[in-house]
């Protein structure tokens, strides 16, 4: 049986719309109602009633729990076997895409060290793809901002997601003015977003975590800034900020596991002023789907996770590693 179709079908059970579903699984709703037909059309039976609201039969109710045993047995299978790899174990993670390149490079290498008998798959993605992820693909971990964690997570906080404005020094310049350098000394305690409003902003999209971040700041400030474009990738965003074209927030994370000598390098051309903590801005958090237990190999490196961002938030990030 195709494992695709059943994981479909869960979808659909669990989002209760076929455009919900077809959403967080990146596909046509007329791919998914077809995929959902071919498993019908297999097993013989009809498992959902296309209504609104749409509803699951008895025989949808019955297969619904076989569905999710099977796709538990293979995310099962599929962590243990070592499909050609050597490994005697498999684990699967996925972790934020902008998170990935601050933290896999100081701690997988360090897991797989200790783990010579481990496979481990990395999946990239946007924090609402991951969060589907979980319970859709089997992912083991995640690791990734998330703003209001279902109930159907088991969350490990890691760390508050504050925020920084980079600032072009152009932009500041002309601006303030003869006041730039006091405005930068001022701003370099806690930035006022209402002094930069008529200046180009860069945006992300609404729904992404550095989205979101944005437009708490703006009700915060209330503001209405001008945006010159929107850019999806937050490090394609950083780095039109440091060509000049306009303002950016920005996450301290980010900023803070640069090399130190890069961050020398970037404040030739930009200021980076600390932003106030709003408390409803995304947290960074690893997660797992609630009731299944995560295993040694995963508690092992959620550990690691936790430890580093413990030495993060103390301060501890540099003290071996003085960049």
């Amino acid at each position: 049986m195709d494992f695709t179709l059943i994981n479909s079908f869960v979808a659909v059970a669990d989002e209760g719309s076929f455009s919900a579903a077809a959403k967080h699984l990146f596909l046509s709703q007329q791919s998914l109602s077809k995929q959902v037909a071919r498993l019908e059309e297999e097993l013989g039976t009809t498992l959902l009633v296309r209504s609104r609201p749409l509803h699951l039969t008895a025989d949808g109710r019955l297969f619904l729990q076989t569905a999710r045993e099977m796709l538990r047995l293979k995310a099962e299978y599929e962590e243990n076997a070592s499909h050609g790899n050597g490994a005697e174990k498999q684990l699967y993670v996925g972790i934020e895409h902008t998170l990935a390149r601050s933290l896999l490079p100081r701690i997988l290498p360090q897991y797989l060290r200790e783990h010579r008998d481990t496979y481990v798959r990395i999946t990239e993605e946007s924090p609402d793809a991951l969060e589907k992820a979980v319970s859709y693909e089997g992912v083991d971990l995640v690791i990734g901002s998330i703003h209001n964690p279902p109930s159907s997570y088991q969350t490990v906080p890691l760390c508050k997601k504050e925020q920084l404005l980079v600032v072009p020094k152009a932009i500041l310049d002309e601006l303030g003015g003869r006041e730039a350098d006091a405005l930068r000394q001022q701003f370099s305690v806690s930035a006022d977003m209402r002094f930069f409003e008529k200046a180009p902003f860069i945006r992300q999209p609404r729904d992404s975590s550095g989205g979101r971040s944005l437009s708490n700041y703006c009700k915060y400030y209330s503001i209405a800034p001008r945006f010159v474009c929107e850019v999806t990738n937050v490090e394609n965003a950083f780095q039109l900020a440091v060509s000049g074209l306009g303002v950016l927030v920005y996450a301290k994370l980010f900023w803070d596991t640069m090399p130190q000598k890069v961050q020398r390098d970037y404040l030739e051309l930009v200021d980076v002023f600390p932003l106030p903590y709003l408390p409803d801005t995304d947290k960074v958090c690893a997660y797992y789907r609630r009731g299944e237990e995560a295993n040694g190999s995963t508690q092992e490196l959620l550990a690691l996770f936790t430890a580093f961002f413990e030495d993060y938030e103390q301060g501890r990030l540099w003290s071996n590693n003085n960049q």
